[in-house]
C-alpha cells in the first residue's frame, strides 16, 4: 500500500525562530483566506452561509477581510512546532512573527455568526447615510 501524502512528507527534527520561542502556535491553528468584502445579497448570503458552521468566522483587519477556519496544521508537534520546518510551504515563511496574535488582537472586527455580520453590515451602511439637511 501507497503512503500517504502526509507520510510521504520529508521528516525533519522540529524547529522553531527565536521570537516563536515557547509560542502556542496560533497561526498555526487556524487556515486564514483572503476574501473580497461582501456588497452584493448574493455574496452576503454566500457568507451568512459558511458563517453557519462553528468552525468558520470572518474578520476585519486593517480593511482586508478574512475567512478563518478553525483546524490544526497537520505538520504541528505536540509542542508547537513545525515538524517540516525546512520545507515549510512559502506562505509560512512569509508570515511575520510581528503579525502574532500573542502579542496583541489581530483583527479590527470579528463576526463568528450570520447574524453578527448582519449587523456589522447593517451598521455600516448607518453610518455612511448622510444627514437630512435642516430647513
Amino acid at each position: 500500500m501507497a503512503d500517504s501524502p502526509r507520510r510521504s512528507q520529508p521528516k525533519t527534527s522540529a524547529r522553531t525562530e527565536p521570537a516563536c520561542e515557547g509560542c502556542p502556535a496560533l497561526c498555526c491553528h487556524d487556515l486564514v483566506m483572503p476574501i473580497l468584502k461582501p456588497r452584493t445579497r448574493e455574496e452576503i448570503d454566500e457568507l451568512k452561509w459558511k458563517l453557519q458552521y462553528d468552525t468558520v468566522s470572518v474578520f476585519i483587519s486593517n480593511q482586508r477581510w478574512h475567512l478563518q477556519v478553525k483546524g490544526r496544521c497537520i505538520y504541528l508537534t505536540d509542542d508547537c512546532l513545525c515538524s517540516i520546518y525546512e520545507w515549510r510551504p512559502e506562505r509560512c515563511r512569509r508570515h511575520s512573527p510581528s503579525d502574532c496574535e500573542r502579542y496583541g488582537s489581530y483583527f479590527d472586527v470579528r463576526m463568528e455568526t450570520p447574524e453578527e455580520l448582519e449587523s456589522y453590515l447593517s451598521r455600516q451602511r448607518r453610518g455612511r447615510r448622510k444627514p437630512k439637511p435642516r430647513r
